[in-house]
């Protein structure tokens, strides 16, 4: 073998070295469907293209495109972002959800609906153990028919209650 492919050989052996205890080490995995799908051995991602839906446990995340670590638990995903949870749709542009922490960044175009509720904003992070969204950017919350334009909004999804509001 020539250099170069001897120092291919021993990054792909050791990526695979790498995934086999990730293998393992998560009891479920995420189940994966989309269009058209390669893995990166050097960044052990997962490359998802088309009608991608990502789902485990009692989320799905939804997109154009995305990537996902099973090392880490991270997705990564864009256009056409769904977050579903227990129920709850948010709906943008971009998510980054960190599995391990039970956290989804969402960015721009967000728009949240529930019965008489609509919030509109640029950015959300969303816990998915404390139920808490954090509304941050330029937001508009409809309730009730009633139009608010905000900064900040702090949201409880299992309660339905408005934790907190700024202008």
């Amino acid at each position: 073998m020539n250099t170069a492919t001897q120092k291919l050989f021993r990054g792909v052996l050791f990526a695979l070295l790498l995934l086999l205890p990730a293998a393992t080490a998560f009891a479920e995995r995420p189940e994966i469907t989309c269009d058209k799908q390669t893995f990166d051995i050097f960044t052990g991602r997962y490359l998802l293209d088309g009608h991608v839906r990502v789902s485990g446990k009692d989320r799905a995340v939804t997109a154009d495109h995305a990537q996902v670590s099973l090392i880490t638990q991270e997705v990564w995903a864009q256009g056409n972002v769904t977050l579903l949870q227990e129920g709850l749709t948010f709906r943008g542009d971009d998510l980054y959800v960190e599995g391990q922490a039970h956290v989804a960044h969402l960015k721009d175009n967000i728009l949240f609906e529930r019965d008489d509720l609509t919030i509109k904003a640029d950015d959300v992070v969303f816990n998915w153990d404390t139920k808490i969204a954090e509304c941050t950017g330029r937001i508009t919350r409809i309730l009730n028919g009633k139009k608010k334009k905000l900064s900040r909004l702090v949201y409880n999804v299992a309660t339905g209650e408005i934790v907190s509001e700024e202008n």
